[in-house]
């Protein structure tokens, strides 16, 4: 896994994370976590999702040094 964080394939319920987390703190990885298994309940990005994710309480915050270790805004 190169381009994303993590994944999720909602049919067989599996979840595959990144390596290059493993130096991330573990709230930015419990973040991703949390986001990848949102998909197991609501597909897409959609404001439903969202409302979802951001139940967890680091989620912006996660957002934010994700995209700032990427260079890029996209952290889906």
């Amino acid at each position: 896994m190169t381009t994303r964080w993590g994944s999720c394939s909602p049919h067989s319920g599996e979840v595959r994370l990144s390596t290059r987390l493993a130096a991330f703190p573990d709230w930015v990885i419990d973040y991703v976590i949390v986001h990848e298994l949102a998909h197991l309940v609501i597909d897409g990005h959609g404001h439903e999702f969202w409302e979802l994710v951001h139940r967890y309480p680091k989620s912006e915050r996660a957002i934010g040094y994700l995209i700032a270790m990427s260079g890029d805004d996209d952290t889906h």
